[in-house]
């Protein structure tokens, strides 16, 4: 009969012998080392760490999230329910996930590069021979140049180190290829490209990346989503419908056709459509954007960059940067200390409050008013005098001061900068005011007043 080791409820610590072949950790969170010989480790309730050692044993985690550790010999690893993770060694191994929904191996030990597809039988290194469950979720390849493709499931498939090639096979992947040279390809399903955990990234689906870790990887054109890197990064979509997720840094993300979901996370950050023929209307205070931009949807955006020709841009009520490029451009800043560039073209810059400019150092800027391109700057959305009835149109009184009448606007040059300011209610103060970062001797044919 053979001999056997049993824990009890609480967390053990047991360590086998040559001639002890079973060892039950029962309840609590176990140690269980198998040592010599042909072993049975069963985990049982608790997250188990669960080590076979020598021979070829067989080792079930039991319930809840174990990690087992395949040390040497033809094992079979089986996680049982619970997210589990195996840490893959030498060996003809047979790996089943069990239960779980994210079960993982690992071969990031391996003395050689893996060749490993769920549902199949591995070679190279570490998974030579192993037989793969297509219960196993995540695979985490070596330090070398692996080749892992997912099965039907959503499966997370990691890299690490080396030109790896990663295929996602059917459902909804998540593709990780670590540093160097990787292929990514996502299959069926909606898969992501991920560069979580490195810094600084330039990458466009169905091309090749650039800078950081994802210096010449290759992205196939069935990968619609991406995800950036802690540091500042610039993703760019294809034609399909694509989510791009910044995560943390200053991002740029360009989306390209197709209907897409643009997050930039923490950090400010930029959509850009520039190089676009068509115009684009973006509106980051609803979120959404149509004209050439119909479709996309716009999360924690703070800057805007339009397309060569005449785009409808408005802000928010965080501080916007917002640059129309090309074209007659008609930039709406709203609320917060927003940056309006309109570029070439007769831009038009647009205020319906005197809150979306506030008088002071929180006062809009608008970089580049030329009068010569025919740009203006339209009141006419302000009620000029708050005490009469319906909205009433400014009087431009030049660089001349106030008189005490609502509705006087007027403007003054100090070290090269241009303030535009308004009096509504006629107290001779400034209600808003404008700073144009240029010095420019305004006209009342200026404005639409």
């Amino acid at each position: 009969m053979p001999r056997r080791i049993d824990g009890d409820i609480f967390g053990d610590i047991i360590h086998g012998s040559d001639d002890i072949e079973q060892i039950y950790g029962h309840e609590g969170g176990d140690q269980l080392y198998g040592f010599g010989g042909d072993d049975t480790l069963i985990g049982g309730t608790g997250g188990d760490r669960l080590y076979g050692g020598a021979g070829n044993d067989t080792v079930s985690g039991g319930d809840d999230g174990d990690a087992l550790y395949d040390e040497a010999g033809n094992d079979n690893l089986s996680g049982g329910a619970g997210n589990d993770t195996i840490y893959a060694g030498a060996g003809a191994d047979t790996l089943s996930g069990g239960a779980g929904e994210q079960d993982g191996v690992s071969y990031q030990e391996s003395a050689g590069a893996v060749m490993v597809t769920l549902g199949g039988t591995g070679s190279g290194g570490d998974a030579q021979g192993d037989v793969i469950a297509d219960d196993i979720e995540i695979v985490a390849g070596s330090i070398f140049a692996d080749i892992i493709t997912g099965a039907a499931a959503n499966n997370v498939l990691a890299g690490l180190d080396g030109n790896d090639t990663l295929s996602g096979g059917g459902g909804n992947d998540l593709l990780e290829g670590g540093a160097g040279a990787d292929t990514l390809s996502g299959g069926d399903g909606e898969d992501t490209a991920s560069y979580w955990g490195v810094v600084g990234v330039n990458v466009t689906l169905g091309g090749l990346a650039w800078s950081g870790e994802a210096q010449g990887d290759t992205l196939a054109n069935d990968i619609e989503n991406l995800e950036g890197s802690s540091g500042a990064d610039r993703l760019t979509g294809n034609a399909s419908a694509n989510k791009l997720y910044g995560r943390d840094g200053y991002d740029v993300l360009r989306g390209e056709g197709g209907a897409d979901h643009l997050d930039g996370g923490t950090g400010i950050d930029i959509a850009t459509y520039w190089g676009s023929a068509a115009a684009v209307i973006v509106n980051l205070q609803t979120g959404t954007g149509s004209g050439a931009a119909t479709g996309d949807v716009f999360v924690s955006i703070e800057n805007v960059h339009g397309s060569m020709a005449g785009d409808t841009l408005y802000g928010s009520a965080d501080a916007n940067g917002l640059n129309g490029f090309e074209g007659a451009d008609t930039l709406v800043g709203r609320l917060g200390k927003d940056t309006l560039t309109g570029g070439s073209g007769a831009d038009r810059f647009m205020y319906t409050a005197i809150g979306d400019s506030m008088v002071g150092a929180n006062a809009d800027r608008i970089t580049d008013f030329t009068r010569a391109q025919g740009d203006k700057i339209n009141l006419s959305g302000i009620d000029a005098n708050i005490g009469a009835a319906g909205n009433q149109a400014f009087t431009f009184i030049g660089s001349s001061q106030y008189s005490n009448h609502a509705g006087e606007l007027r403007f003054t040059i100090v070290d090269g900068q241009t303030t535009i300011a308004g009096d509504v209610n006629g107290d001779g103060r400034s209600d808003f005011s404008i700073m144009l970062t240029n010095a420019v001797s305004l006209l009342a044919s200026d404005f639409v007043l």
